[in-house]
């Protein structure tokens, strides 16, 4: 009986384990299928992560999501930005609150540290690719948003969010580096 016990914790433990990166992936894959893109303009950064491999960091120029002047310093937690599509087609953010908007999308934030009229960072700052081209991606990016010509689609469901693609000069990056590769 005792070891039927163990059993069970063992198993109950391993599916919490499970659980959380499913949910994880769940949640991207949700907002990939079902979301409704949005377009932001990026800023040049140089990346490299050591566990995660080569990436293109994302940067944004503006229309960052601000905490109110009101709101408590002290604050920790979860704020909701609402999305809000400008003339030229790109998005940008609202001020935060600490509920979701009634209607229209919005990005759920987790704040650190609450500094009112402090920019939040947005939780999509990577855009991941193979690693053999990350660089030649990265250069390619560098290089165009110098001109202020790329940006990234981000699909926004619910205020979870999935990182769709990343644009240079009005193309997929892909096809960039595609073209480029050509030209050699």
């Amino acid at each position: 009986m005792k070891r039927a016990w163990i059993y069970a914790a063992f198993l109950l433990v391993c599916l919490i384990q499970l659980a959380a990166p499913a949910s994880m992936i769940w949640k991207q894959e949700r907002a990939l299928a079902y979301g409704q893109p949005f377009r932001v303009r990026t800023a040049p950064v140089d990346p490299y992560d050591a566990f995660r491999g080569k990436y293109v960091a994302l940067n944004f120029r503006e229309g960052l999501p601000k905490l109110p002047s009101n709101f408590p310093p002290s604050f920790r937690g979860k704020v909701y930005a609402p999305v809000i599509v400008g003339d030229d087609g790109f998005s940008r953010f609202g001020e935060a609150a600490l509920a979701p908007p009634q209607s229209g999308p919005y990005l759920t934030l987790n704040v650190e540290r609450g500094y009112p009229g402090q920019d939040l960072r947005l939780p999509f700052d990577r855009y991941y690719m193979e690693e053999a081209k990350a660089p030649a991606a990265e250069t390619a990016y560098t290089k165009a948003t110098r001109e202020k010509d790329a940006y990234v689609v981000v699909r926004i469901l619910d205020g979870d969010w999935a990182v769709e693609n990343l644009y240079v000069g009005g193309k997929p990056i892909i096809d960039v580096l595609s073209e480029a590769a050509k030209t050699r």
